[in-house]
């Protein structure tokens, strides 16, 4: 159960309010900007752990950049097309109330090859193992199956 002072959020109603009473079930709230409502305690989450699951915030720590420079060299050799598919998926992602979306230049290449792969279907380890000196596909023919399939769907 919250207690007062508990910041809380409302997600279907994207209200956020810190917790000034509770009744039973009922939580009444007050918001930013001065105004109470109430809702049943159920219907409300702790807004630290909505925005812990939501977070897109990038670590920067050394464990979490280990494998970065092989996604960018995945990024560096996808054709523009390919990369346009995986914009248009990002640009499409249905928005979260109370979450600010990042746009596409914010984006790690990790959470940019996952855009790409919802795009085409084509999972990142396939893209990762396409990338190999002596890979079948190459990243070359991965793609022209991609833009193939994407063209068919068109």
């Amino acid at each position: 159960m919250f207690k007062v002072g508990d910041i809380v959020r409302n997600v279907a109603a994207n209200v956020v309010g810190a917790v000034v009473e509770t009744d039973g079930d009922t939580v009444y709230l007050e918001q930013s900007n001065g105004c109470e409502v109430d809702f049943a305690a159920s219907a409300l989450v702790l807004e630290t752990a909505f925005q812990a699951k939501h977070d897109t915030f990038v670590r920067t720590d050394s464990g979490s950049r280990e494998h970065d420079e092989l996604y960018d060299a995945v990024m560096r050799k996808l054709y523009p097309a390919v990369v346009k598919m995986g914009q248009a998926s990002h640009a499409h992602v249905k928005p979260i109330p109370g979450v600010v979306p990042q746009t596409w230049d914010a984006l790690s290449s990790l959470q940019k090859l996952n855009a790409i792969s919802e795009a085409t279907e084509i999972p990142v380890k396939a893209w990762m193992d396409s990338n190999q000196s002596t890979a079948k596909p190459s990243i070359g023919a991965l793609q022209l199956s991609a833009l193939a399939a994407a063209s068919k769907k068109a």
